[in-house]
């Protein structure tokens, strides 16, 4: 493990540990072999871009290969668990909607019927959309620079948070109130093409639909935030706005609970203090400076 990088190193032990649930729990899930297949020919992958970053002499391509297969990675493997968290447990919506029941008194999402406008939709939908963009943008923004310090830890840092994510989707799978609580919700959430796009294209997409708790959206997105006020301040002042509005879109657009962004601020807040002293002392033990 100390021969590899930070962040080979992290994806490599989280494909164990699927490999070794898929193992453990294949009596319940039905494709458990060609899910176990994925998982190893990832894993195959790794251990070859690993082998061909170790020469002395790297092209251009794999050095950039190398520096973005973690997206690669954290696409396949969330894709993945779409045919694999449904069956290890049920969704736990009951207990996330009674939490908020219990902290506001109503249905948030039903709450904010009162707002919509077609207008609005609009703008929260480019708001939510923004998400899958903004981290790509501010790692590749490091990149160009050439700042390759800040530039890997940020990586690290980021892959880290999409896996934890990922373990509270397994541990608390939940589809959320655009499913649970259509039989409350009186008023359509209509725009122009724009809606329409956004959420015909995360419906073909997102083969995982189990992805509420705790917020992917507004984990990444604040972590990303951070980053960018650590690193390049002026992108931390044009995400400061969209960030925003993208943590209001999750409701508006019923795709979360409000407990869920409550999870996803703390989930962002942890991964902001343990990633980079992970990432510190791995880079220490491979004796790299």
């Amino acid at each position: 493990m100390k021969r590899i990088a930070p962040t080979q190193g992290i994806t490599l032990l989280f494909l164990i540990v699927l490999s070794l649930l898929v193992l453990i729990f294949h009596s319940q899930i039905p494709f458990w072999r060609t899910l176990l297949l994925r998982y190893f020919l990832l894993l195959g992958f790794l251990f070859v871009l690993n082998l061909s970053t170790q020469g002395r002499s790297k092209g251009q391509w794999v050095e950039f290969l190398h520096a973005f297969s973690p997206i690669l990675y954290v696409i396949l493997i969330y894709e993945s668990l779409g045919d694999l968290i449904h069956y290890l447990r049920p969704d736990v919506d009951p207990i996330l909607i009674r939490w908020d029941l219990l902290i506001f008194g109503t249905h948030p999402t039903i709450w904010m019927e009162r707002w919509i406008a077609p207008w609005l939709t609009d703008l929260m939908s480019f708001f939510y959309g923004s998400y899958y963009f903004l981290p790509v943008v501010f790692v590749l923004f490091l990149y160009l620079k050439k700042r390759g310090v800040e530039f890997d830890e940020s990586v690290f840092v980021l892959t880290f948070g999409y896996y934890l994510s990922f373990v509270g989707y397994i541990l608390f799978p939940a589809i959320g109130p655009r499913f649970t609580l259509t039989h409350l919700q009186s008023v359509p959430l209509e725009g122009s093409f724009l809606t329409d796009f956004v959420r015909d294209i995360l419906n073909s997409l997102e083969h995982n639909k189990r992805d509420c708790m705790p917020s992917g959206h507004t984990q990444i997105a604040l972590m990303a935030l951070y980053l960018a006020y650590r690193y390049e301040r002026v992108l931390f002042y044009i995400y400061l706005p969209i960030i925003c509005g993208l943590i209001l879109s999750t409701v508006y657009l019923r795709y979360h609970y409000v407990v869920d962004l409550i999870a996803g601020m703390f989930t962002a807040l942890g991964c902001l203090l343990i990633a980079p002293r992970i990432y510190t002392y791995w880079k220490g033990e491979r004796g790299v400076s």
